[in-house]
């Protein structure tokens, strides 16, 4: 589906790695159970997703860090602003972009306040991106770090819910492979 209908490059290359990662994997079982005892047989292949999701997410907070405009708050202040003037306008909107009218509203323009409140997202956003691997390693916070990470992509699938759903459920359908 990301391939034909979306085209979306970073979910093809992340479907494709996170799948030849399992061809390296023994029997996983069938349909939704698990009919063998558990065993330390697929360690490598979680291992490899493991090390795969965490590039996916500090390659991404690198590229955000490496961005003047996206740290200041400008790229989503410009974004948003960009979004409440031509929604209206857009092909399939409703399907498009879920981004919630209090958001549009209160954060849809260009103002200081705005570009502000856009640095403090984009700040969190680059945090979050990297603390969120190892926090997932740490039995102790693994469990805030799941619903840190579910929070993080239901926002960004807001942002744009056709483009972003199958990349953030396969993201976030690793995190149990964290758990050692």
């Amino acid at each position: 589906m990301e391939l034909l209908y979306l085209k979306s490059p970073n979910a093809v290359r992340y479907t494709l790695l996170t799948g030849t990662c399992l061809l390296l994997a023994g029997n996983l079982g069938h349909g939704l159970s698990i009919e063998h005892q558990p065993s330390t047989a697929n360690t490598w292949a979680q291992c490899l997703i493991v090390l795969i999701t965490t590039d996916i997410y500090w390659n991404s907070a690198w590229q955000k860090l490496r961005s003047p405009q996206f740290r200041s708050g400008l790229y989503l202040a410009q974004w948003a602003h960009t979004y409440t003037q031509v929604r209206d306008q857009l092909p399939h909107r409703r399907f498009q972009y879920a981004v919630p009218g209090l958001i549009r509203r209160h954060a849809g323009n260009l103002t200081r306040r705005d570009v502000r409140l856009w640095r403090a997202v984009a700040v969190t956003a680059i945090a979050a991106e990297i603390a969120l691997p190892p926090a997932l390693l740490i039995p102790q916070t693994m469990p805030y770090a799941v619903a840190a990470g579910i929070a993080m992509h239901a926002a960004f699938t807001c942002l744009k819910p056709r483009q972003l759903i199958t990349f953030s459920g396969l993201t976030t359908s690793t995190y149990t492979l964290f758990a050692t």
